[in-house]
């Protein structure tokens, strides 16, 4: 019995660090070794899937329109010395330039179809389309969930700032991407940032860490959580704690409105509800009713772009 104990004892620790070593190349290593994408693992019928589905044409519509367009790749190096890159597609007349961060395992125009196109023709604004460190283009082999790429985002706003003085910057980002953007104001933006843009961001990594084991994998956040973050330190050298929306919102001046889908069930909706109350500058939320995560502006794409439109007028 002493022997059986022992092994199921070893068996279980074993286990359970395949588990975490498994939600660790899933969340953060460029490559997934283990585990296929989150998506795959939602039943094809589900409502969240079958909303994906239906607005698909609508971005296959904007990444098309995009691609016809001619814009110019843009290069930078990270601060560890990664080369990351964009695209700049430059609208005649303007003094006014977007920054677009896409999400966790996206892509620019993956995030983006939907609403690209209204930026340019109707909101007019000079579009740069990055590829987020370890994704698309860019270098390296690991995502932090916006603890280094802030710093990417702050040096691809200097870029801007540099190349167009008169240009005033706003920052978007969808998923990671915009709780990347909510925490760039940790790494020194230039002064012509004036608005920062979030859709469906996340209050940190190690939150939206957590409530992904719970959600999605039916995980307790301890054991597996906290040893996935090890691993981070170690081979990927970041802390799921090291920076979070919230915190850095809190000591921020800069303006900033919120999208979140109500029905968001990847980062929940709460998440924007609390970096809006942690805000300490002018700000705005706007829920968007029916909307799973990354959907909002495709829903109710009246009520997002009113809103975002009357944001870029006023700053």
């Amino acid at each position: 019995m002493k022997r059986l104990i022992q092994n199921t004892a070893a068996a279980l620790s074993v286990g359970s660090l395949c588990i975490c070593a498994a939600m660790y190349r899933y969340g953060v290593a460029r490559k997934l070794y283990v585990i296929p994408k989150i998506l795959s693992l939602l039943p094809s019928d589900s409502p969240s899937q079958r909303q994906y589905k239906a607005v698909r044409p609508a971005l296959e519509a904007g990444r098309e329109w995009f691609e016809a367009q001619p814009s110019e790749q843009k290069r930078i190096r990270s601060f560890d010395g990664l080369a990351l890159y964009a695209r700049y597609l430059a609208c005649a007349g303007s003094e006014k330039t977007v920054i677009l961060c896409h999400g966790w395992r996206g892509t620019g125009l993956g995030d983006f179809g939907g609403i690209i196109r209204y930026l340019y023709e109707q909101l007019k604004l000079n579009i740069l389309l990055i590829d987020e460190r370890a994704q698309g283009k860019s270098e390296g082999k690991h995502m932090t969930y916006g603890i280094k790429e802030r710093f990417d985002i702050a040096d691809w706003a200097r870029l801007i700032a540099r190349e167009h003085p008169s240009h005033r910057i706003y920052l978007y980002g969808v998923s990671m991407g915009a709780a990347s953007v909510l925490m760039s104001p940790s790494a020194n933006l230039p002064q012509s940032v004036c608005g920062l843009i979030a859709d469906c961001g996340y209050t940190s990594p190690d939150d939206i860490f957590r409530s992904t084991a719970k959600n999605a994998f039916h995980l307790p956040p301890f054991p597996f959580v906290d040893v996935a973050e090890l691993f981070a330190r170690i081979f990927a050298h970041f802390d799921f704690s090291q920076c979070s929306a919230k915190q850095t919102l809190s000591q921020c001046d800069l303006p900033v409105i919120f999208f979140h889908g109500a029905a968001d069930d990847f980062v929940p909706a709460y998440m924007s509800e609390q970096n809006y109350a942690a805000a300490k500058g002018e700000k705005q939320i706007v829920k968007i009713d029916g909307a799973f995560h990354a959907t909002s502006y495709y829903i109710d794409f009246q009520k997002y772009t009113s809103a975002l439109k009357a944001f870029i007028e006023r700053h």
